[in-house]
């Protein structure tokens, strides 16, 4: 099963709130965002939508397999057009970026990796209406696209209740953020983490946050 580090830093930072209890992954790929949120409260019940076929086999297959089977349910759909009777208490997502690069010349890597298919906005969007009034929307973005996402949501009445700036190294800028978005009134937390000591090795404080979900470093 692929890892990627932004969905495990992801997973790994979110504290799983006690109300949690019905959980939206948009745009799941092989799974391994609902299978963290599985994982860290095995009493949720968990949605996973992914729109590439592929994907969406090795989502199925890799909950099939684990032991939180009967709490994932994988759906192959476009998360654009997908219909739901239900609410959910988080919507969590790793979603599509580089909205101005080039394109790729793979349709499905296009689809999968792009903004021209599914923004921020429709993301935005699929919470406002999917999530309950009390529900929250966990997502990592680079940094530029968070500045915006945290304008955007401000005019909407939403708060952010955690911002994690992700560092390669403790001497350069932040290139991506973690977000935890509420639709209740919060009082922000700012961090900040760096994932390598030196090169080809892991901090101590990224060991410390992932180590329940890898086998080894």
């Amino acid at each position: 099963m692929k890892v990627g580090t932004d969905s495990i830093l992801l997973g790994a930072w979110m504290k799983m709130d006690h109300t949690y209890n019905e959980i939206l992954d948009v745009g799941t790929g092989t799974g391994l965002l609902a299978l963290m949120m599985a994982q860290k409260k095995p009493d949720a019940k968990i949605t996973a939508i992914e729109m590439d076929e592929d994907a969406y086999k090795q989502a199925k297959n890799n909950a099939k397999v684990s032991v939180w089977k009967d709490q994932i349910n994988v759906v192959l759909t476009d998360a654009k057009t997908w219909e739901s009777k239900s609410k959910f208490d988080l919507v969590i997502a790793n979603p599509p970026y580089f909205d101005k690069s080039i394109l790729s010349k793979n349709q499905n890597r296009q689809k999968a990796r792009h903004q021209a298919h599914f923004s921020t906005d429709d993301l935005l969007e699929l919470w406002y209406k999917y999530g309950r009034q009390k529900s929250d929307l966990a997502c990592v973005l680079p940094i530029n696209e968070s500045l915006k996402v945290v304008d955007k949501i401000s005019q909407k009445g939403c708060f952010i209740k955690d911002y994690l700036i992700v560092k390669s190294f403790k001497n350069q800028p932040g290139k991506r953020a973690l977000l935890l978005i509420s639709k209740e009134e919060s009082v922000r937390t700012d961090s900040e983490i760096c994932i390598y000591a030196a090169e080809g090795q892991y901090s101590k404080e990224y060991i410390e946050l992932t180590k329940d979900f890898y086998l080894h470093f």
